[in-house]
């Protein structure tokens, strides 16, 4: 990848970020887009840069960049190659070191409040979510990758030769170039969300189970022995699922015994809720991930609660 396409990539994203485009600009966007298959890679890695920014800015003035140390992979890596692109946004422009890996097998892993973007070399791009753990398995012929825990984006490059695939236990998912999620937790249906394009998902137990096509905008939730559920997402629902990539947590008619566990994912700072009447109230709301306190407080003052933050977490009692 030139440095001319990581730059032009970079303020696209800068542009992106700062709201909706206009017809126009969504046209030029996409007509810079299909030009390269390889700018699709390197437009995602500038838009995961801009939420790592987002996120970084999140953590505080006491955030100490000295004692930050990312997760590496669990096996030493070979080949890899590092490009250089300048981001700029608003008249501020700088550097940025994003890692391209070209990987036979490897496997990747996040931390607990931890974001990651895998860049590959055929211009796709994996983001990993909190605590995720991916194996990828590039050969000449197919593209594989299993989800083995938690919640991963996936921004796939066109390669009709090479089909790219994501397994998450008993479903898999089938495309050819798209953006798509896959959320795979421990008491929880495995779900597919569709940002663009289409995939196909088929569930490997039952006989009866038929693969689903899942166009843009749509979700899918795995069902045992049978066809998934499918639902059609609104745009807004779309980008409240894809809050994670800006580290916030979003909350729609959860109840706070959810939203307890759903903040567990990113913090060491427990919700402790023991009174069951206030476990099944619900919130709706967008919220800072690494911020426990700050949404038990919240909580507290909306529905006349206490909240007490201790060494042991942050409680929410009447």
């Amino acid at each position: 990848m030139t440095r001319d396409v990581a730059v032009t990539a970079a303020r696209w994203a800068a542009r992106v970020d700062r709201g909706a485009l206009s017809a126009q600009e969504q046209r030029a966007l996409d007509t810079w887009l299909a030009a390269d298959r390889r700018r699709l890679g390197a437009f995602a890695r500038a838009r995961a840069v801009s939420a790592h920014f987002d996120r970084a800015s999140a953590l505080g003035t006491t955030f100490d960049p000295r004692l930050f140390r990312p997760a590496g992979p669990k096996k030493p890596l070979a080949r890899t190659q590092v490009w250089l692109s300048v981001a700029a946004a608003a008249g501020v422009a700088g550097l940025v070191a994003v890692f391209g890996l070209y990987l036979s097998k490897n496997e990747f892993a996040t931390r607990r409040g931890e974001i990651r973007t895998i860049s590959l070399d055929d211009g796709s791009t994996i983001t990993l979510n909190t605590q995720t753990e991916v194996n990828v398995d590039y050969s000449n012929s197919t593209r594989k990758i299993e989800l083995r825990k938690g919640e991963a984006l996936f921004n796939v490059a066109k390669d009709p030769l090479r089909p790219f695939s994501v397994l998450a236990g008993g479903t898999a998912v089938r495309v050819l170039g798209t953006s798509f999620t896959v959320r795979r937790l421990a008491d929880e249906r495995v779900k597919v969300l569709v940002r663009e394009g289409a995939v196909e998902v088929t569930q490997s137990s039952g006989a009866d189970t038929q693969p689903v096509r899942l166009a843009a905008r749509t979700q899918a939730l795995a069902q045992a022995r049978t066809n998934p559920v499918v639902e059609v997402v609104p745009p807004s629902q779309i980008e409240r699922d894809l809050a994670w990539q800006q580290g916030m947590i979003s909350l729609d008619g959860m109840t706070l015994g959810q939203a307890a566990a759903e903040f567990a994912r990113y913090s060491r700072v427990p919700i402790i809720i023991d009174d069951p009447a206030i476990t099944e109230r619900t919130v709706t709301g967008l919220f800072a991930a690494n911020n426990p306190v700050g949404f038990a407080r919240a909580v507290a003052t909306s529905m006349s609660l206490k909240a007490e933050a201790g060494p042991n977490g942050v409680r929410l009692t009447r």
